[in-house]
């Protein structure tokens, strides 16, 4: 009973909805548009490559599971008018996790943690906010570099933990997050954007598009950004990796709901198509 309590305890953060602004009408997803990209590895890590991908799928009969090298990027969105935001975090100066977690770090290489991410790609520019594609420790660790003013985002669900595992781990998401609250992406009334069922238009100008992808977890959130260089998307961990991607093969035991995810990344490879979007994984360069 006393165990039950403890997890009880870590098992979600406060949470606020978002306000979002009305849509901007026929936007060309295909054209260009304000926001400068910048993609940088944060940290490299190993993991299991049966995690990564569903090796039960008969097109990676020819893949043996073992340790597997990941990275960690960061996504740096530089908008003209709304400022500096990142897609998910890397790593901080001093990663938030505490025991009994600390083992999970030993293999990870910090490349260049957030703040220095910021301080050099946004050349003294203040961030403004953090789109999280879900709420996973590997994307949360760079949450200490981020001031408590600063709103995150994700999707709605990701405020709670999910399971046993999911409840240990998610102590290092409460430790990250601070005191700030976890601002959740209003899917329930949002339009479709092409395959994809509900999207929101985050600045309302048809420049970047938070894409509701459940499956990975229940708020899994990819995002679709008109840069200077053509339309972005980025995936999150609806596919970890290149290969499961160009093979449309789903993650393995990392995600929660295969089915879910097998949708959600049938959507996105849809609309990447459909808008000739490059395609930005979960991780790999």
């Amino acid at each position: 009973m006393l165990w039950s309590l403890l997890l009880a305890c870590v098992g979600s953060v406060p949470a606020v909805s978002v306000e979002h602004p009305a849509p901007m009408e026929a936007v060309d997803l295909s054209s260009p548009g304000p926001i400068r990209h910048t993609a940088v590895v944060s940290a490299r890590w190993t993991v299991p490559l049966s995690g990564l991908l569903d090796l039960s799928d008969p097109k990676t009969a020819h893949l043996e599971d073992g340790p597997q090298d990941i990275v960690l990027p960061v996504h740096v969105l530089e908008h003209p008018e709304h400022g500096l935001f990142v897609i998910d975090t890397g790593v901080a100066r001093e990663l938030p996790i505490g025991p009994p977690l600390t083992w999970l770090a030993e293999p990870m290489d910090v490349v260049e943690p957030l703040a220095d991410v910021v301080e050099r790609v946004g050349e003294g520019a203040e961030l403004q906010g953090v789109f999280l594609t879900h709420a996973h420790l590997d994307h949360v660790l760079g949450l200490p570099d981020v001031p408590l003013d600063v709103p995150v985002y994700a999707g709605p669900g990701e405020e709670q933990a999910r399971g046993v595992d999911g409840r240990l781990l998610f102590r290092t998401v409460r430790r990250a997050l601070g005191d700030r609250p976890l601002t959740t992406w209003g899917f329930d009334d949002a339009p479709a954007l092409g395959a994809v069922e509900r999207a929101v238009d985050v600045f309302g100008d048809g420049s970047l598009y938070a894409l509701w992808v459940p499956g990975h977890t229940p708020g899994s959130t990819a995002y679709l950004a008109r840069t200077v260089e053509g339309p972005v998307l980025f995936a999150g961990d609806c596919s970890h990796t290149r290969f499961g991607w160009d093979h449309d093969v789903i993650p393995g035991d990392f995600t929660e709901s295969p089915e879910g995810n097998r949708e959600s990344l049938a959507a996105l490879r849809a609309l990447a198509v459909e808008v000739g979007a490059r395609v930005e994984v979960g991780h790999e360069e």
